[in-house]
């Protein structure tokens, strides 16, 4: 019993704030997968990720009632801060799941005023953190997990959206705020991403500095393409919307080109990361054959950590709002691409999940007595 206690303790002050990244992917899941038209797998991700939602959630709670310092190390620490961005996403990816699958916009309205609040308390600390690094080159400070800043800015607009149409809401000035935020959103990811590109491929970066964070790359860019495809199906036809609605989807295919330009890139890098297993070893052929495996199996080259959930919400992003601009523009062909990639972001999703179980039973058999 005392064994338990000590674990239980030591998960909930110790509490990785990237874990909400579990219900962002998890959740985008659900919702492809209900784009592609297999209810029985979107409505079991979306049961299981209720679950996973009410146990972060409680455990988060925990540790601001009873771990509070070691709360607030987190927050004042750069890399760790901007990583509590995951919870707003994962709450307002819930809040669209219930507005999905039940129709709950009272749930969905309740989930994404929290959102916004955690929005606002997170950009809080994250903007003190970035002062007192005042005198730090940019592009050493700024790395994939900067880009939660773009995905939390535009998921208040993605949720903002879906409950104005799940309430048939088509005032002019409630669309133009959720559209605000979606702008916004995209003008952070031009800076941000400007900067990342500028780190990545003209400044010394080892593979080994590459982790599951810069898929976000890709993922923030997915998002915008995912918000800015619904605004332009349901943004009401009043006179002078024609404009905004033509803007907003030209905008919205230059993001989608964005995203898929840094898919073969991310895929590369993966790929080098985890086929590289020493300096002189070879990888085996389990991990050639498949390299996200490792995020799975094996004992000596097991590569599970908490961010890795960060690699699974833009691949499910992408499937997502790949369907959703082959709606909006009429442009079906488009709809070929999630037929096949959803099914790998799906086996990565499960990859991930059985790795997560691993490091998890791992860390209670370890614990201190």
């Amino acid at each position: 019993m005392k064994r338990c206690s000590v674990i239980l303790s030591n998960g909930i002050k110790d509490f990785h704030p990237a874990y909400f990244a579990m219900v962002m992917a998890t959740g985008i899941m659900s919702i492809a997968f209900e784009a592609m038209t297999f209810p029985g797998i979107a409505k079991a991700l979306f049961t299981l990720n209720l679950i996973f939602y009410l146990i972060l959630c409680t455990i988060l709670a925990a540790r601001t009632a009873f771990f509070r310092p070691d709360l607030m190390v987190d927050l004042r620490t750069p890399r760790r801060a901007v990583l509590f961005l995951t919870f707003v996403v994962g709450t307002n990816t819930i809040g669209m799941q219930l507005v999905t699958f039940q129709q709950a916009t009272g749930w969905a309205i309740g989930l994404g005023l929290v959102a916004l609040i955690g929005w606002f308390g997170c950009l809080y600390f994250i903007a003190l953190d970035f002062i007192a690094m005042q005198g730090k080159p940019l592009h050493e400070i700024v790395n994939g997990a900067t880009l939660l800043v773009v995905v939390s800015t535009v998921s208040i607009s993605l949720l903002g959206i879906h409950l104005l149409d799940a309430m048939e809401v088509h005032t002019s000035y409630a669309y133009f705020m959720a559209g605000s935020f979606w702008v916004v959103g995209y003008i952070l990811y031009l800076l941000i991403i400007t900067i990342l590109t500028y780190r990545l491929f003209f400044r010394r970066f080892k593979p080994g500095d590459w982790d599951a964070p810069y898929w976000i790359c890709m993922g923030a860019a997915a998002i915008i393409v995912l918000a800015g495809s619904e605004l332009v199906m349901r943004m009401p036809t009043l006179p002078g919307w024609e404009d905004i609605r033509q803007t907003v989807l030209w905008m919205t295919g230059v993001a989608w080109s964005m995203g898929t330009l840094w898919t073969p890139y991310l895929l590369v890098m993966d790929i080098r990361k985890f086929t590289r297993v020493g300096i002189t070893a070879s990888a085996p052929m389990w991990i050639k054959t498949l390299p996200w495996s490792r995020l799975a199996f094996g004992r000596q080259y097991h590569a599970y950590d908490p961010p890795s959930w960060s690699r699974v919400f833009p691949m499910g992003m992408y499937a997502a709002c790949t369907l959703s601009l082959a709606k909006a523009t009429s442009f079906g062909s488009l709809a070929i691409i999630p037929q096949y990639w959803g099914w790998f972001a799906l086996l990565v999703w499960s990859l991930t999940l059985i790795g997560m179980l691993r490091f998890v039973i791992n860390m209670v058999m370890i614990s201190p007595h």
